[in-house]
């Protein structure tokens, strides 16, 4: 009576592995692309929000609007404001800044937002969102567009 062998034989170890990188290979592509998706889904509302937190401003002080840079520069933001889209700053993926907007007119004050990707962070498909006063929604590749970049 023969004694069986147990175990696996290298012809069937390289034919699972090379199934795993096959199955990984078409994966990560995918994976990449739903965390630039989230990742740019997140500045959106950041930048959103601080549209809004700038109209509050203006409607309580009357005197135009707050500018503030990215996370490694100044003039920071005001208490509770986000100058970065991220759970963290260290795991940031856009600094937000606002600026004078386009008109740079003092009667009629007006600001810009500007997401940036940062922290070795990249979005091939839209670059950097921005949002005006005005309500103005754009961005900065040639090979974005509105829907993609800003949703419906």
């Amino acid at each position: 009576m023969r004694k069986r062998k147990y175990g696996f034989t290298l012809i069937e170890l390289l034919v699972t592995m090379a199934i795993i990188g096959i199955l990984a290979g078409s994966a990560y592509p995918a994976y990449r692309k739903y965390v630039i998706r989230a990742a740019r889904a997140e500045a959106r509302g950041n930048i959103l929000n601080i549209a809004q937190m700038e109209e509050r401003y203006y409607t309580g002080n009357g005197n135009g609007y707050v500018a503030f840079a990215g996370p490694a520069a100044t003039p920071l933001p005001p208490a509770g404001w986000l100058n970065y889209s991220g759970s963290s700053l260290a795991s940031r993926k856009y600094d937000i800044s606002v600026g004078p907007g386009a008109s740079a007119n003092a009667a009629m004050p007006d600001f810009t937002i500007l997401a940036t990707a940062s922290n070795q962070f990249a979005d091939p498909t839209c670059g950097n969102l921005t949002l005006d006063s005005v309500g103005n929604r754009g961005f900065s590749s040639a090979s974005g567009d509105m829907n993609t970049c800003w949703g419906k």
